[in-house]
């Protein structure tokens, strides 16, 4: 019971729920994850039944690419043809990160466990250990409803476009055929259309569509634990620093923190690649969506959509920046802290200490091409407006899809399908 109650509180199985979830779509296959199980029973297995979940998904997903390039290929690379070839790509890159992710998993899981020990101690009982579990599955819970609430409007929206192209052209196909055959042209132009088909396809979108989302997902949780655990850490600091404390104190202060700047570079090897496919797709889709703001963009659900959708990705991407970038500004409120112990309570393990936080960088990056701080936010802002700022003048009033009775490439108003 002492067990369970244990991996209760720690990063990677409080919001255990979640990557159950990621699991059924082909997402992190690996076994064990469970909270009555401690981190050694965690496995990954190639012989595992996820695996053929992943392999489904990934065929899907190759081929998918595939024949959205050929429909590139034959209509020409234009701003509505590229929707499903651009999806395909950021989902291989994902789905691929998250398997490469998977392979280490068992090891990332137990050296996060070792170091998580130490925080469950009375000592750092501060209110966000306390509450450690509570807010992580909070988080997950609000991230999971956000998705759910954009995929939600992207189904409304596609589904009132097919009534109104069957109403308006007066089609003589079915309903849910004709959704099918708008939504995945580039499957349907080599495929005759089959019910039993349509389920496997829409299983796969719902995989591609929840990888899309976890990889911002999965970053903001394992930042604000961690941020949590640099919290703790700062509590136990400010309820000692006006009191005389001898040097083991400030001694297991220290490497408690080095334990915690050893994890963060631990993630930071391991989670830079999906740090960097997140922001490059998340930038390439916000600067999709300005492009597509200075278009028609149909009835009052797809407008509903595009802003609702537009609205989501900003808010997910600036959720997962400043969750990253909480870690190195609370090691620099503990440095500010520790400036404020007195003179007269100064030793060297305390001098070390501060040292470290001075000299250290405690942020995640992108494989090294840029770190994950608050600045970032502006950068990414700066360049938008500039993005922006030029479109304004060489696009306004121009217009990029065709009808809805086309029936050809560009006639769905969805932005990333064709």
């Amino acid at each position: 019971m002492v067990r369970v109650w244990f991996w209760n509180f720690t990063i990677f199985y409080s919001p255990v729920a979640v990557l159950v979830i990621a699991r059924i779509f082909g997402v992190l296959p690996v076994t064990g994850v469970w909270p009555s199980n401690p981190p050694d029973k965690v496995r990954y297995r190639w012989s595992s039944a996820l695996n053929v979940l992943l392999l489904g998904v990934f065929i899907f997903v190759i081929g998918d690419f595939v024949l959205s390039a050929k429909l590139v290929f034959h209509n020409g690379l234009k701003i509505y043809t590229i929707g499903s070839l651009t999806f395909s790509v950021i989902c291989i890159f994902c789905f691929g990160t998250f398997t490469n992710l998977a392979l280490r998993w068992p090891s990332i899981i137990r050296q996060t466990a070792l170091c998580e020990r130490i925080f469950l101690k009375s000592c750092y009982a501060s209110p966000q250990g306390l509450k450690f579990s509570r807010n992580l599955r909070s988080w997950a819970l609000i991230l999971l409803v956000a998705a759910l609430c954009e995929h939600l409007t992207y189904l409304g929206s596609a589904l009132w476009s097919n009534y109104l192209q069957i109403r308006e052209c007066k089609l003589k196909v079915g309903f849910l055929q004709n959704y099918f055959l708008r939504e995945r042209q580039e499957i349907f132009s080599v495929f005759t259309y089959n019910p039993w088909l349509t389920l496997f396809i829409e299983w796969s979108t719902i995989s591609m569509t929840f990888v899309w989302n976890f990889g911002d997902i999965f970053l903001v949780l394992i930042c604000r634990g961690l941020r949590m655990r640099f919290q703790q850490l700062h509590w136990r600091i400010r309820q000692n620093f006006n009191n005389w404390m001898d040097k083991a104190f400030w001694q297991e202060i220290r490497l408690d923190l080095l334990d915690l700047h050893d994890l963060l570079k631990l993630y930071d090897k391991e989670f830079s690649g999906l740090v960097l496919v997140c922001c490059s797709h998340n930038m390439y889709f916000i600067c999709v969506q300005v492009y597509h703001s200075f278009q028609v963009k149909g009835a009052f659900m797809d407008e509903l959509y595009f802003y609702f959708c537009m609205v989501y990705v900003i808010t997910r991407l600036m959720n997962m920046i400043l969750a990253a970038s909480s870690i190195p500004q609370e090691a620099k409120e503990i440095l500010n802290t520790l400036y404020e112990v007195p003179s007269r309570f100064w030793c060297d393990d305390l001098d070390r200490l501060s040292e470290m936080l001075r000299n250290e960088n405690f942020a995640l990056s992108g494989k090294g091409y840029f770190y994950l701080t608050r600045r970032l936010i502006f950068a990414m802002g700066a360049l938008l407006v500039s993005y922006e700022l030029v479109l304004f003048h060489e696009m306004e009033g121009s217009v990029a899809q065709k009808s809805i009775c086309s029936l050809g490439a560009g006639s769905s108003m969805s932005i990333f399908f064709s």
